[in-house]
């Protein structure tokens, strides 16, 4: 199992084994196979709505309502009729998917409801007090207050200690001035820093044993992996394309029970008039013919379903430029290079014109690299230069 809180670097814990690493290297450090990740994201808002239970369909009207269409939503019941909607910004859920691949992410969890878990399994969520969590997390730390279960948009201050005492102090004042509680708030701090323990403590904002601090480097992805949560982010176009998945699942299911029945009819019918060889051996024959039928439709409606997958994922075309150009003989030089996209769907067209730098010398063969592998190459005259024109359709 892999567990990862995807920012602009890569926190991971695979089996056991925690760091952190750039987008681009995440392979390397990945344990097992890669499609049963567990993603964290950070940046996430909340709100809490006011919504009926007893009447799903108006719930879930007025918890959709509470963000533009710019966001995915999901909530949580946090009272009687009151939910928290957690809502994530659609390009960050589709860059999520894009980076690691539809098929290979099992779970997509708010940053807050991750710790949260933590917080629970340590026993510090508390009915009297707020809880400040600072968690350092690589060249940042992120600041979350709880109130049982709901909890604040995590805020990103830089490391330096000393700042993060004053934000500390702020982000105090700032909820309390928010909060419509009239009692008086107080609060207990946890981080998983000791140095940002010790400069608290040192400042006399708060007192050594009235902080607590744990020893996990990344307590997000703890909880994550403590936790069991109903939460997953999904755009909606992914909706619809397991919508249909399952659709097709239950056609070749009643196709099966269709045929199964159908084949026990015909052989009690068969039966009752003293079946002959002949007759028997055409009953195998529709028998066969029927899973033969099925086995096509499964690997037909597999085929349509990666087709769906693959027009989905947009070729990396910098990079046919980037190689092509890279790989080209020192003897050539580029007079033109081309892309273009004949229908919406269609595969794109990569054209090249090249030319040799002198007259005099033969054609020089070109390698490219393995993309090119089914390109086409036709010698011409550039300019009255022997040249080459290279084309490549990409899917």
């Amino acid at each position: 199992m892999n567990y990862i809180i995807f920012d602009d670097d890569i926190y991971y814990d695979s089996s056991g084994k925690i760091g952190i690493v750039p987008k681009d290297k995440l392979n390397a450090f990945l344990a097992g196979p890669r499609n049963d990740l567990s993603i964290v994201v950070i940046d996430t808002l909340q709100k809490q709505v006011a919504a009926p239970e007893k009447s799903p369909s108006r719930k879930d009207e007025v918890i959709a309502s509470s963000f533009s269409g710019d966001y995915v939503t999901q909530s949580e019941r946090i009272a009687a009729n009151l939910f928290q909607v957690i809502a994530v910004e659609k390009p960050k859920v589709a860059e999520i998917y894009k980076y690691l691949g539809f098929e290979n992410v099992r779970l997509i969890v708010p940053y807050g409801v991750a710790l949260r878990e933590f917080l629970k399994s340590n026993g510090i969520l508390s009915q009297d007090k707020r809880i400040v969590f600072l968690d350092h997390l690589g060249n940042q730390v992120l600041v979350t207050i709880f109130n049982n279960d709901v909890f604040t948009t995590p805020r990103r201050l830089s490391i330096a200690t000393k700042r993060v005492v004053s934000e500390l102090n702020r982000s105090q004042e700032n909820y309390k001035a928010q909060a419509k509680d009239k009692e008086e708030i107080s609060f207990l701090i946890a981080t998983n820093s000791r140095e940002i323990m010790e400069e608290i403590v040192s400042s006399g904002l708060e007192k050594k044993e009235n902080i607590l601090c744990f020893s996990d480097s990344y307590p997000a992805l703890t909880g994550l992996k403590q936790g069991k949560f109903s939460m997953h982010y999904l755009l909606p176009e992914q909706f619809i394309r397991l919508r249909k998945l399952k659709i097709v699942r239950k056609r070749i299911y009643s196709f099966g029970i269709m045929g199964g029945v159908l084949g026990v009819l015909l052989i009690l019918l068969l039966g009752s008039f003293s079946m002959d060889k002949n007759a028997l051996m055409h009953l195998e024959s529709l028998q066969l013919k029927a899973i033969s039928d099925n086995e096509a439709l499964k690997r037909a409606y597999g085929t349509k379903y990666r087709d769906i997958l693959r027009r989905k994922v947009k070729p990396d075309l910098p990079y046919f430029i980037n190689s092509f150009i890279k790989a080209l003989p020192f003897e050539y030089k580029v007079e033109s290079i081309t892309i273009r996209r004949n229908t919406s769907f269609g595969p794109y067209r990569f054209e090249a014109i090249v030319s040799q730098k002198t007259r005099c010398k033969p054609f020089i063969k070109l390698f490219l690299p393995a993309a090119f592998k089914q390109a086409r190459f036709e010698n011409i005259l550039v300019k009255g230069n022997p040249g080459v024109k290279v084309t490549l359709d990409i899917f």
